[in-house]
């Protein structure tokens, strides 16, 4: 489709490619080469990469890179979490498509212009695919394998998904910049889980979210057991916290990992006599059969040192969110880190999206029931000029 538009002499649409980054120096110049690498026309992409204050050589390769590719701007994100990064991103870009993509990610050639023959054929605000997780090393390659199993992640369709459909969320997504203008942008408060909380407020505004598998996005999984714990912890607990204010983007699977967690003292105590210490080894005996069980579509194609370990991912993956969410439940305030953060974020304050092909729009209204401090942030963007 799109390549008929430009046979036909029709101007394509102006692509923003936007990618926050903190400490990403593995992968970033392989982020950034498959971008450069898209088969879509060249000068209808530029590149807006917002760095969190890494530490590492993120910035030195963004910067080395850019120096031959004028495409690819470098900014600055004080929040430094990575909906803070995709607000600087999307303020200081202004295609009229905002395609996402993370530090440790990479898409095919093809990915742009699928994504805008999808958008244009289907209507849809927001259009994404598969998540392609891999792995460098026997845990990385382990959880990958776990994270893009049902049984792993429940109802998340982007990681194993094989039909196109419409959904709740997708991974990244490529979006109309008018549905973020529209709804507000992303909510700083709500991450990690700014994905699905942002395209939750485009679906309650009549938005349409559309799958795809032939959309796929690699991502290099975490390559440590406490890393998973740690990631799937904040993203459990970032799903209650949005819970809270907005109820309906719970579904039944997301109540059975914290649920199981609850039960865990009342197994411990039946633990005091021999039928109780029956009934736990009757339940930890069909749990685990039924991590093994899943463990073999999961590890599929992987080496035995792999396929050994997936079994033991699941109850770090349900573990770990199940008591994030219960933690998100009985806390009010973001994650440790990305309170800090936002804290102690200095300079100026995220901007106003700006309209399309480069004028800049007046700043989107904040949703109804953002916090005060997501309230306080989008009136100093209401305020605050372009970034220089």
């Amino acid at each position: 489709m799109t390549r008929r538009a430009e046979a036909a002499g029709e101007e394509l649409p102006l692509v923003s490619v936007v990618i926050p980054v903190l400490n990403e120096e593995a992968h970033i110049e392989e982020c950034l080469a498959s971008v450069q690498a898209q088969d879509y026309p060249a000068e209808r992409i530029e590149i807006v990469v917002a760095d969190g204050g890494s530490t590492d050589r993120t910035r030195a390769i963004v910067e080395r890179i850019a120096v031959s590719d004028p495409r690819i701007t470098l900014v600055d994100n004080p929040g430094r979490n990575q909906a803070a990064g995709l607000n600087r991103a999307i303020a200081a870009s202004s295609g009229t498509i905002v395609a996402r993509l993370d530090g440790h990610a990479a898409w095919p050639a093809t990915h742009i212009r699928r994504c805008i023959d999808l958008l244009r054929k289907t209507g849809a605000d927001n259009v994404g695919g598969t998540m392609l997780a891999i792995g460098d090393g026997t845990v990385a390659r382990v959880a990958a394998a776990s994270t893009s199993s049902p049984f792993g992640i429940g109802g998340a369709h982007y990681r194993y998904a094989d039909v196109e459909m419409q959904t709740d969320t997708v991974f990244l997504g490529c979006f109309r910049r008018a549905a973020l203008e529209r709804v507000g942008g992303f909510d700083e408060q709500a991450a990690p889980h700014e994905d699905y909380e942002l395209n939750q407020r485009i679906r309650a505004t009549g938005g349409r979210i559309i799958f795809s598998p032939t959309l796929p996005t690699t991502y290099w999984a975490r390559d440590s057991w406490r890393g998973l714990a740690r990631q799937f912890y904040r993203y459990g607990r970032a799903k209650a916290r949005v819970a809270r204010g907005n109820p309906s983007v719970l579904r039944p699977y997301h109540l059975v990992p914290p649920a199981a967690v609850a039960t865990l003292p009342i197994l411990a105590a039946l633990c005091v006599r021999p039928a109780g210490r029956r009934l736990v080894a009757g339940v930890g005996g069909l749990y685990g059969a039924a991590c093994a069980v899943a463990s073999a579509p999961a590890g599929r194609g992987q080496p035995l040192s792999v396929r050994a370990l997936v079994p033991l991912a699941f109850p770090v993956l349900h573990a770990s969110w199940g008591a994030g969410f219960i933690a998100g439940l009985v806390s009010r305030g973001l994650d440790p880190g990305d309170a800090q953060a936002l804290e102690s974020a200095a300079g100026p304050k995220p901007r106003a999206l700006p309209g399309p092909e480069g004028g800049r729009g007046a700043a989107p209204t904040p949703r109804a029931g953002r916090s005060r401090t997501a309230a306080r942030l989008a009136e100093q963007a209401r305020d605050a000029g372009p970034d220089s």
